[in-house]
């Protein structure tokens, strides 16, 4: 099945919500845009009320109204389940993804109902979405609950960083460039930081991020999966998809957990904002891994992530070894903004006089692509075509937690630095 486009349904779990109102829909209306797409999906929406199709599609009901249907359905009740397996038999359908675009407490319910009503054999697959736990312990018996019901391959982690073009890029980059191949390695670099920074702070997922923080939300999640794309030994065939997943993971077992060098910071009125005076929840993580790869050892790897900084940006910054101080190092590995590749050159200026300036080499994906996929939209598409690549296993989910719990443990009671909203994540430093 891998990489064809299958008869597919696409059942979505709380349609009627947020996420599937503002990312998921919009998504899928445009993967409908491509005829051979168009021509093999089938959408069913189910919430817990009656709903109109209309009323849920909206602005996209011109791309959707042929292929989506609503269905009631009461996530309690093994019966409805029942005949919803009644129904996807009718279609001429090849395989079923269920998409669950619900909080994390009704997902195992949910799970434990399908697997009830037999809606779990190998056509049937789990797209879900994270978060993957809160701990290691959590993560565990989240991934035994699914394992009761459903098989490792049939189960789809999302990490929407996976899905942007320059995170697919990084293992064509490094394993179809020589001049970078050869060099990716302790000998040639001297430090690797990665970096996702908002400008925006948590309005709108208070309650959220009070139960969560920027640790939990994005690092554990997004920068240790592009950690270990860019620490992984690159793949033979560079579209050898499924290698993907063991590689990031070996990566991911040679990081050391993380007990010192750590910066839990908390913008100035994020209290305020969630209404509680004595949270201690981080919206800020600067934390440094070691890596026991040989090809790593003496590398520090830099994760920074927070809210209410100075810019938008995640992108992950390789600096090579100097010969001497004045030399440039540094390569940009941008995934959002401006997707694409930067190095910094010294250049003469052009004139009469001998003087140097630091210019940019620079590719940017929408200088020679009309368009760049959303990331919801291709994690859909790989899910119907088999592709694993974009997916964390849940072996890569525990290993992640691992690393992490140390420092887990460590913050419960530790109190995060204020910073001002739009500092610069560098001058955030522990007091």
């Amino acid at each position: 099945m891998a990489d064809k486009m299958v008869p597919t349904a696409l059942v979505i779990f709380g349609v009627t919500g947020d996420l599937s109102g503002r990312y998921l829909l919009p998504a899928l209306s445009e993967i409908c845009r491509s005829n051979d797409i168009r021509a093999s999906l089938r959408i069913i929406g189910t919430s817990r009320r009656a709903v109109l199709a209309k009323d849920i599609l909206k602005d996209n009901s011109q791309e959707l109204a042929g292929q989506f249907r609503s269905i009631q359905l009461d996530y309690d009740r093994i019966g409805d389940f029942h005949k919803l397996k009644t129904q996807l038999e009718s279609l001429s359908v090849r395989q079923v993804i269920f998409y669950f675009a619900l909080p994390p407490d009704a997902v195992l319910p949910v799970v434990q109902k399908l697997g009830e009503a037999g809606l779990n054999t190998p056509e049937y697959k789990l797209l879900m979405e994270k978060p993957f736990g809160s701990d290691f312990q959590s993560a565990q018996h989240l991934i035994e609950q699914i394992d009761r019901y459903f098989k490792e391959e049939q189960v789809y982690r999302i990490d929407h960083y996976l899905a942007k073009e320059m995170a697919q890029n990084i293992a064509v980059f490094l394993g179809s460039n020589a001049i970078f191949r050869d060099i990716w390695n302790n000998k040639f670099i001297e430090s690797i930081e990665i970096v996702a920074e908002e400008e925006i702070g948590v309005e709108g997922r208070e309650r959220f991020y009070e139960q969560t923080g920027a640790l939990r939300d994005v690092l554990q999640s997004h920068l240790l999966q592009l950690a270990a794309l860019t620490l992984m030994e690159p793949c033979p065939d560079v579209f050898d998809f499924t290698m993907m997943q063991s590689r990031r993971l070996a990566a991911l077992k040679q990081l050391q957990p993380v007990t010192e060098s750590a910066i839990k910071g908390q913008y100035k009125g994020y209290k305020r904002l969630v209404g509680n005076d004595s949270s201690l929840v981080d919206t800020f993580v600067s934390l440094e891994l070691k890596s026991n790869d040989p090809n790593w050892s003496g590398v520090p790897i830099r994760l920074i992530t927070g809210k209410r900084l100075e810019q938008k940006l995640t992108e992950i910054r390789i600096y090579f070894k100097k010969s001497q101080s004045a030399q440039s190092n540094l390569l940009r590995l941008r995934v959002q903004p401006k997707e694409g590749v930067e190095i910094d050159l010294w250049v003469k200026k052009p004139g009469y006089d001998q003087q140097l300036q630091k210019l940019p080499l620079d590719f940017n994906y929408q200088q020679y692509f009309d368009r760049l996929p959303d990331a919801y939209e291709q994690v859909i598409v790989d899910a119907m075509r088999g592709r694993s690549n974009l997916f964390a296993s849940s072996q890569e989910v525990l290993a992640s937690w691992e690393i992490l719990g140390p420092l887990l443990t460590d913050w419960q009671n530790r109190r995060p630095v204020i910073y001002e909203p739009g500092a610069k994540a560098e001058d955030i430093k522990n007091t």
